[in-house]
C-alpha cells in the first residue's frame, strides 16, 4: 500500500499537465479528485478569492480614493502657491500606500486582473515622454482620459513621473520632442507644475473609476463555476510566477552583478522617480503569501498537504516568510538607489565579489543584504518551478520555461 501510495503522486502531476493544455473537456479535473474530508478544490479556489484578491482589490479602491482627494489638494496648493511642499508629500505618501496593494495584486493576476492589469500599472512598459505629450494633450477642451489614451501614458506609474519627478523639463530626447512638446516646455515653473497636476488629477480619477469597477467584477467573480478547477488552478498557479520572472529576474538578478565582470545597475530598477523597489518587492512576497495561504483559509498550501506534500507546503511559507522579513525596511534600511548608487561609486572590487557570494552574518552591509535578497527568493522559486509543479501537475508559463538560474 506504501509502494501504492507513492505511484498516484506523478498520476495526479500527469493528469493536472493533461487538464491545463488547450483541449480541456475531456480533462481529468485532477483538483477535484484530491477532494477529501479534509481539502475541497472549490473550498480552495473559493478561500483564494474571498480571502486573498477580493479583500486586497477592496483595500486597494479605498486606498486610490484616499490619493484622488490628496492629488486634488496638491493641485489645490499649487494653485494658491500656498504649502506645495506639504501637499505634495502628502500625495507622494498615498501613492506609496496605493503601490502597496497594488504589488501584492501584482501576483493575483488571474480572474478578472488577468486582463485589467495594464490599465491600472504598466511597467515595465511605463514611458515618462508619453505622459509628457498626454499632459500636453489634455489641456485640450473635451480632453476625455478614459476614451483612446494607452496604459503606459496613465495609471500608477504615470503618476509615479507626475507626483515624484523633480525636473519641469520635458524627459523626451530631441529627436522626440514635437512643437506642441517644445512650446509647453517654454512656460515657467509654475505653470508646467500645475499643468502637470491637472492630468494627475485625471489619472486619479480614472484610476478610482477603474478600481471601483474591478471591485464589481470581482464581487460578480465565481471561480468555482469553471468546467475544469484544475485549468482554473492552473492558471493561479501561473500567476504566481510573477515572483519568478518579475520579482527575481527583473527586479533582484537584473540589478546585481553575477560574475566578476559585471557591476550594479540602478538604472534598472523598477521605479525610475520614487525610491519604491524595496517595499514592492515586500508586498509582492505579502501577496504571495496570501494566494498561497488563502489568508489563513485552504490554500495551495492545503493543496499540496492534500497531495502528500505537507512538509514542501511548510517550506514555502518558511521561505515566503524570510523573504518579507528579508525585505522590509528594519531589515534592509537604506533605498535599492542608495545601496546601488553607493556601490556603483566603489572603485575597487571588492563590492562585486562580496554580493556574488552573499552571506549575511550579524554586521552585514544593507549591500550583502541586498545581494542575499536574491538568494531567497530563489530559493522560493527553485521550488516553486519543481516540486510544487509536478507534485499538483501545474504547468511552468512559457517565459519561464528553460530558466533553470
Amino acid at each position: 500500500m506504501k509502494n501504492l501510495g507513492l505511484l498516484l503522486l506523478p498520476v495526479v502531476a500527469l493528469y493536472g499537465c493533461n487538464s491545463s493544455s488547450p483541449s480541456t473537456g475531456s480533462a481529468i479535473d485532477s483538483c477535484k479528485a484530491l477532494n477529501s474530508d479534509t481539502f475541497s478544490c472549490e473550498q480552495m479556489l473559493g478561500d483564494i478569492v474571498e480571502h486573498a484578491v477580493q479583500p486586497t482589490v477592496v483595500s486597494f479602491s479605498t486606498q486610490v480614493q484616499a490619493l484622488a482627494t490628496k492629488t486634488a489638494a496638491y493641485c489645490t496648493a499649487l494653485s494658491a502657491a500656498t504649502n506645495e511642499s506639504v501637499a505634495l508629500i502628502e500625495a507622494q505618501t498615498d501613492w506609496q500606500a496605493s503601490m502597496d496593494v497594488w504589488q501584492q495584486l501584482e501576483v493575483m493576476q488571474f480572474g478578472p486582473l488577468a486582463t485589467e492589469r495594464d490599465e491600472f500599472y504598466s511597467w515595465p512598459l511605463n514611458d515618462s515622454c508619453k505622459v509628457d505629450e498626454e499632459v500636453v494633450f489634455s489641456l485640450a477642451d473635451g480632453y476625455d482620459i478614459s476614451t483612446g489614451v494607452t496604459p503606459a501614458r496613465r495609471g500608477l506609474d504615470g503618476l509615479e513621473y507626475l507626483l515624484f519627478n523633480s525636473d519641469t523639463n520635458i524627459s523626451c530626447g530631441a529627436n522626440n520632442s514635437t512643437p506642441a512638446l517644445t512650446a509647453w516646455n517654454q512656460k515657467d515653473d509654475a505653470t508646467k507644475l500645475v499643468d502637470r497636476c491637472s492630468f494627475a488629477e485625471k489619472i486619479t480619477d480614472d484610476l478610482v473609476a477603474r478600481a471601483q469597477a474591478l471591485e464589481t467584477s470581482y464581487n460578480q467573480y465565481d471561480i468555482t463555476a469553471a468546467t475544469n478547477l484544475q485549468v482554473v488552478a492552473d492558471s493561479i498557479s501561473d500567476a504566481l510566477f510573477y515572483i519568478d520572472k518579475e520579482v527575481k529576474d527583473d527586479k533582484l538578478t537584473a540589478l546585481l552583478p553575477q560574475t566578476s565582470t559585471q557591476g550594479f545597475s540602478a538604472d534598472k530598477l523598477e521605479f525610475a522617480f520614487a525610491s519604491y523597489t524595496k517595499q514592492a518587492i515586500n508586498n509582492n512576497a505579502i501577496g504571495t503569501k496570501a494566494i498561497f495561504t488563502a489568508s489563513g483559509n485552504v490554500g495551495l498550501a492545503q493543496y499540496l498537504i492534500a497531495a502528500g506534500q505537507e512538509d514542501l507546503a511548510t517550506e514555502m511559507v518558511v521561505e515566503l516568510d524570510a523573504i518579507i522579513a528579508n525585505s522590509s525596511g528594519a531589515y534592509i534600511v537604506d533605498s535599492f538607489r542608495d545601496i546601488l548608487t553607493t556601490a556603483q561609486q566603489d572603485t575597487g572590487d571588492s563590492d562585486v565579489s562580496d554580493c556574488i557570494n552573499a552571506d549575511v552574518g550579524s554586521n552585514s552591509s544593507n549591500l550583502i543584504k541586498l545581494c542575499a535578497l536574491d538568494n531567497d527568493v530563489k530559493a522560493f522559486t527553485d521550488d516553486l518551478k519543481g516540486q510544487f509543479v509536478l507534485t499538483l501537475g501545474f504547468s511552468v508559463p512559457t517565459n519561464v520555461e528553460g530558466d533553470n538560474d
